[in-house]
């Protein structure tokens, strides 16, 4: 369900004195807190006259940017703030809460429980948030019948997040007539594939909503059954796989593939199903089922045509000692992918071997394939037998002009870095800093903290003094990179520069106007997808202005993985690329149902024009990944997208 909590009333409720929220030209107070959180730089005074005015969309406002900032020094504010009359406050303070993880706000959530709606649903997902701290308040909860099903199917996905999970206070809620209640419970034991609850997902097999056999689907794999239930669990399985529900098929080839051998011919058959997802999951099952013989691998790459299985396919005949012969038509091709997945192919078997295979990919004219290639010949450095003649490749790498390729060099350098390693990298660094993109200077600061570490008091004055002649760099992620180290621990902060407070301004109007349509346009079909300004304005207004300048037209959909997400966004198309610069996360209270749009990341505040939008719920990205939209249109063409599918355009209205 695509869950919205929009703004309530204001109210009297707040400890303190009231006041009147600033409502100079209507948007400025609300200006002022985005241009608070985009650049990550507190006013303190400010954000607490919010939390105690009498407007409740102020105070709730101050208390997402509480969260978003993870400003401790605001935790008891906050905390009243999750007490206050207006559910809205209460349930944001609430949500705000878990993003601080606050352990010390365990008795407060266990009250909130009682406020039920929004309010209640926050309280569990703080418990969740607080992970062994709140576990006694989830666990008792969970057995109060007199909670509503909404506040137990909140502590169900907020069990999830325990580890170990309580399967004991779970496992009872899969046989409930309440479909919500039971897919969430066995979301919660599928997921950790805990053997306790097999037997109840045995008995949910037949259940009529397909939700609810999706999740049994993928908990009935070979390690959660065991030996015991194994006989059990392929029986349902071979039910599952044959599933009007092509989510539902997807999870039982994953995994009914975890019994080997035994399932060959289920996966086999999976191969020719009618949708691309089941197809692809097939297909990277086959590594766990497959033989060693060439018949085998070549009819499983006859199958399909679309090159995402075939190259999952050669991949598995690879790994089993096997080749097939389609793939040798790929070592010329004009593609780069298709020449990147030979190199990746060519990194197989014996570590000398392969490292010959790869030399002559890091003369490929295209830097996707040589980054890629780097990246392999990293992993042929942890090898005895190659560590040195890989490491020199690396370091030659590191004068490449693609910043990927120096990335890939500075990342596989990283692991016990020498004092050559570093200096190496203290000249890839001066190229680095002309790059469009912040990769190889993230992996410098890597680099050089391994260095530190590694090689205290035996590097150069060299190499201590091209240190410190480094500038502070401009972008605050790299400031946080670098002050890692202690000697750039003076670079901590990371406050980005703040725009004029006009720019911030039309942000705060864009939240109140209607949400705009992003209608992306694949050979595939369309797919409209309504943006949610009012949860994350600056996200949504850097995609649609990416959109509006066609940032995304021709693009490809660069990565999907059947029933969890397509991802699009990335002009290199290796999932390396990016716009040149970052935003700032927009964490909120959206959650990820099907059809969700999230910015991808590969940390915390590293987003940029990356996004993904889910084939199915997934609970585990709530809280940690902005959502910024959902699909109102296209479910199937969502479905129909495979890996390298193009975006031929992407319009807003």
């Amino acid at each position: 369900m695509w869950l919205v909590l929009a703004a309530t009333a204001a109210c009297a409720g707040t400890a303190g004195t009231a006041v009147r929220a600033p409502r100079d030209q209507g948007t400025r107070w609300q200006a002022r807190l985005l241009r608070i959180e985009d650049t990550r730089r507190d006013e303190p005074a400010f954000v607490d006259s919010l939390a105690v005015s009498t407007d409740g969309g102020a105070r709730r406002a101050a208390a997402l940017t509480i969260g978003r900032l993870t400003a401790r020094s605001h935790l008891a504010v906050i905390r009243r703030l999750a007490t206050d009359a207006d559910s809205g406050v209460a349930a944001t303070a609430l949500f705000a809460l878990g993003l601080l993880k606050d352990s010390a706000s365990v008795a407060l959530a266990s009250t909130a429980l009682r406020r039920h709606g929004a309010v209640a649903v926050e309280a569990a997902w703080l418990l969740g948030e607080t992970g062994a701290s709140g576990r006694e308040a989830i666990v008792s909860a969970l057995t109060d019948s007199g909670l509503p099903s909404a506040t137990r199917g909140a502590l169900l996905l907020a069990a999830a997040r325990l580890r170990p999970v309580p399967a004991a206070a779970v496992v009872r809620f899969v046989a409930s007539v309440d479909t919500g209640l039971a897919w969430r419970a066995a979301y919660v034991l599928a997921r950790v594939r805990s053997a306790a609850g097999v037997r109840a997902l045995l008995a949910a097999s037949s259940a009529p909503a397909s939700e609810l056999r999706e999740q049994v689907a993928r908990g009935l794999a070979r390690p959660a059954a065991g030996d015991s239930l194994a006989t059990e669990a392929q029986r349902a399985l071979t039910r599952l796989v044959r599933d009007p529900d092509a989510r539902v098929r997807i999870n039982a080839v994953r995994s009914g593939a975890t019994y080997g051998a035994s399932w060959r011919a289920s996966v086999v058959m999976a191969l020719r199903d009618a949708d691309a997802g089941v197809r692809l999951a097939a297909a990277q099952s086959l590594t766990l089922v497959g033989d060693s013989t060439a018949g085998f691998w070549m009819r499983a790459f006859d199958a399909d045509t679309a090159f995402a299985v075939q190259e999952a396919v050669a991949d598995g005949a690879a790994r089993a000692g096997a080749h097939v012969a389609g793939e040798r038509t790929w070592r010329g091709s004009s593609e780069w992918n298709r020449r990147a997945a030979v190199a990746q192919l060519d990194s197989r078997g014996q570590a000398t071997t392969a490292l010959e295979r790869l030399r002559p990919w890091m003369l490929d004219r295209d830097g996707r394939v040589r980054a890629m290639t780097t990246g392999a010949i990293a992993t042929l450095a942890d090898s005895a037998t190659t560590r040195f003649a890989a490491k020199g490749l690396l370091r030659d790498a590191l004068r490449d002009a693609d910043v990927g390729v120096r990335a890939a060099a500075l990342t596989g350098l990283a692991s016990g870095a020498t004092s050559d390693d570093l200096a190496a990298a203290l000249t890839s660094y001066d190229v680095a800093l002309t790059d469009g993109d912040i990769d190889a200077r993230l992996a410098f600061w890597q680099l050089a903290d391994s260095a530190l570490t590694h090689n205290r008091g035996v590097l150069p004055d060299s190499v201590h003094q091209r240190l410190a002649a480094i500038a502070r760099p401009e972008q605050p992620l790299e400031r946080v990179a670098a002050a890692r180290i202690s000697r750039f621990s003076a670079w901590r902060d990371s406050g980005g520069t703040p725009r004029d407070l006009a720019w911030y301004e039309d942000r705060a109007r864009e939240m109140v106007r209607r949400s705009p349509v992003a209608r992306i346009e694949t050979a595939r079909g369309t797919l409209e997808l309504r943006l949610a300004p009012s949860d994350a304005p600056l996200t949504v207004h850097n995609f649609v202005s990416l959109a509006e300048r066609g940032y995304f037209d021709g693009q490809r959909f660069h990565r999907v993985v059947p029933n969890f997400v397509v991802q699009a966004g990335d002009p290199r198309g290796d999932g390396s690329g990016g716009p040149g610069y970052a935003i700032r996360d927009e964490l909120n209270r959206l959650r990820y149902a099907r059809g969700v749009v999230g910015m991808a990341l590969s940390g915390p505040h590293t987003g940029g024009s990356q996004f993904f939008v889910t084939h199915s719920a997934q609970p585990h990205l709530d809280g940690g990944y902005t959502v910024f939209g959902r699909l109102i249109a296209g479910g199937e063409v969502l479905d129909r997208i495979v890996q390298g599918d193009r975006i031929v355009r992407v319009t807003i209205r």
